[in-house]
């Protein structure tokens, strides 16, 4: 009983209740939480790496963006705007990561993605390949298959809310 108390107290809950609107333990979450402050540590370093390895893993990807798509990946690296563009979407990722406690703020979140990239005709085939190459860059970290699978469901749970609002346009 004071296990289970103390358990409570300090997760903030039962750490392995599923959140109706997130699909997402307290585990999850912390997990999530924990792994995502390496990456974002050198925010500029991983988002730059992210962005490299999805136009290797997908070509067409690279066309969305008008100042990028002729570049080498060496000029698109060194590229101050494209820097900028990299360190957008960690921080993108960060605010997610940040309140996946308030799951309904998330959603809210990812609905403007969803809407942002709609305009620009990316499909979830682009989000995708995005979730492999991102956690692909999770693997490389050599973290635990739990934090990988707390990952995936974290994922599917952002990209149902960005997915919801790019078969508007």
């Amino acid at each position: 009983m004071v296990v289970g108390f103390i358990r409570n107290l300090w997760w903030g809950g039962d750490p392995d209740k599923m959140n109706e609107t997130s699909g997402l333990t307290l585990r999850d979450v912390y997990a999530v939480q924990t792994s995502w402050a390496l990456i974002h540590a050198d925010a500029s370093k991983h988002g730059l790496e992210l962005f490299k390895r999805l136009f290797r893993a997908d070509p067409e990807t690279k066309t969305f963006f008008k100042s990028f798509r002729i570049m080498s990946e060496e000029e698109f690296s060194a590229s101050y705007l494209f820097r900028a563009h990299a360190i957008n979407l960690m921080a993108s990722i960060n605010q997610a990561v940040t309140h996946l406690k308030q799951p309904e703020l998330v959603i809210v979140m990812m609905n403007k993605l969803g809407e942002s990239h709609g305009r620009r005709q990316v499909e979830r085939k682009h989000f995708n390949v995005t979730k492999v190459v991102l956690v692909g860059m999770l693997q490389d970290l050599k973290l635990s298959a739990d934090v990988i699978n707390s990952w995936d469901k974290c994922l599917d749970f952002l990209f149902e809310h960005i997915f919801a609002k790019l078969k508007i346009f």
